[in-house]
């Protein structure tokens, strides 16, 4: 798979501003895409019990459960091996950013100041090459613009 191929997306953020600015952007980008909101860890955690996305943007300082938690627990079943996750935070915290790799998710965006830059940001996520993305080298999304990752011990 390549860029990915997208029916439904889910956005996991407690923050209804940062979601109606999400799903007004995402319809702008596209508007064949379907969007689903939840506002927590918990909610997210049912709300999969019964849906498969093609696509998670995970904040990660949610009540309840925190993205962290969230991640792990989703990574743990096969039914989700193949889901990409992105993180979506305000976190510019390299360990926030590590700790993300390290419970396996594909990317790691920083959430964007303005609607002009989140349209860009998920303009480059949804179109991006997911096979090539999976190398030694991981990325994170911040201030427009792609950056290498890489930890100081150089694994995550």
């Amino acid at each position: 798979m390549s860029a990915l191929e997208l029916h439904h997306v889910v956005l996991a953020d407690d923050d209804r501003d940062h979601g109606l600015l999400f799903h007004y952007v995402l319809k702008k980008v596209d508007a064949v895409r379907s969007l689903s909101i939840v506002k927590d860890g918990e909610e997210l955690i049912n709300f999969l019990s019964d849906h498969t996305p093609d696509l998670l943007f995970l904040d990660l300082n949610m009540p309840g459960k925190n993205g962290f938690e969230c991640l792990s627990e989703i990574r743990k079943q096969d039914k989700f091996k193949h889901l990409t996750i992105v993180v979506y935070s305000s976190s510019t915290h390299m360990t926030d950013i590590q700790k993300s790799y390290l419970h396996q998710a594909d990317l790691y965006m920083v959430k964007p100041f303005n609607s002009f830059h989140l349209q860009n940001a998920l303009e480059s996520i949804l179109t991006m090459e997911w096979k090539q993305q999976q190398s030694d080298c991981k990325y994170y999304f911040m201030n427009n613009r792609f950056v290498p990752f890489t930890s100081q011990s150089g694994t995550y």
